[in-house]
């Protein structure tokens, strides 16, 4: 029985295998150019991914509940999405590229629960929400020198506290401290076509997902003390 984020995930990652495949294709398809007199005058075909739209059909079979402690009143999830949200406005983007963006979304799912736990445990969130600043700020410009935000200028004109006071501020206004509440956790769902249509039409749900291909190159350069450095960048 799968569960939902199981499911969708699934279909991504084919997406993505497929597109492996279709490069190494790419990859058989270049040499044989290179090896024939006039192929190698020709530029190589290669497929990219446009735009995917999927309406995918499923029923929901069971919801499973947890107890947790949740920041209170809005709860963590919430929170989280506020906050990345904010952060982006704050160094100048209504929403940052998709790299940066994840990798702020994980750095968010990395310091939540140190907040909670740390407003769990002092009773207070004063001190707790200011180390939860500092350490997702500090994430923050990391994730932005590293995505060359604005064109690699970043942090020019942003200056560290004033914005890890900011966040605190936002924290301190979302948030009135923990509690042990019912969280709704993994979703499961019946997506076999012959239980599908075993199911009622009113208990069957259309998700329609748009996938769109976002490709990334290494970039390599060399560090002032000769050292060479490689990472990936968005293309």
């Amino acid at each position: 029985m799968p569960t939902l984020n199981e499911y969708l995930g699934g279909l991504v990652a084919s997406i993505t295998d497929a597109r492996v495949i279709a490069d190494l294709q790419t990859v058989q398809v270049a040499e044989q150019y290179a090896k024939h007199d006039l192929l190698k005058h020709f530029s190589v075909p290669r497929m990219r991914i446009g735009d995917i739209e999927l309406t995918i059909p499923v029923a929901i079979e069971g919801l499973s509940e947890r107890s947790g402690y949740q920041l209170d009143p809005i709860g963590n999830a919430e929170f989280k999405r506020i906050c990345a949200r904010e952060l982006s406005r704050f160094v100048g983007y209504v929403e940052l590229p998709p790299v940066a963006a994840q990798k702020l979304l994980s750095a968010l799912d990395a310091h939540i629960p140190k907040l909670v736990d740390g407003i769990r445990v002092s009773g207070d969130r004063i001190k707790p929400m200011l180390t939860f600043a500092g350490d997702i700020i500090s994430n923050l410009f990391d994730i932005g020198i590293e995505a060359r935000l604005h064109e690699g200028k970043f942090p020019d004109g942003y200056p560290q506290d004033e914005i890890t006071k900011r966040c605190h501020e936002l924290g301190l206004g979302l948030v009135n401290g923990v509690v042990d509440k019912p969280v709704l956790d993994q979703l499961a769902v019946i997506a076999e076509s012959h239980r599908l249509r075993e199911q009622r039409p009113e208990d069957i749900i259309h998700i329609r997902m748009k996938i769109g291909e976002d490709g990334m190159e290494w970039q390599t350069s060399e560090r002032s003390d000769g050292t060479i450095e490689r990472k990936l960048i968005p293309e």
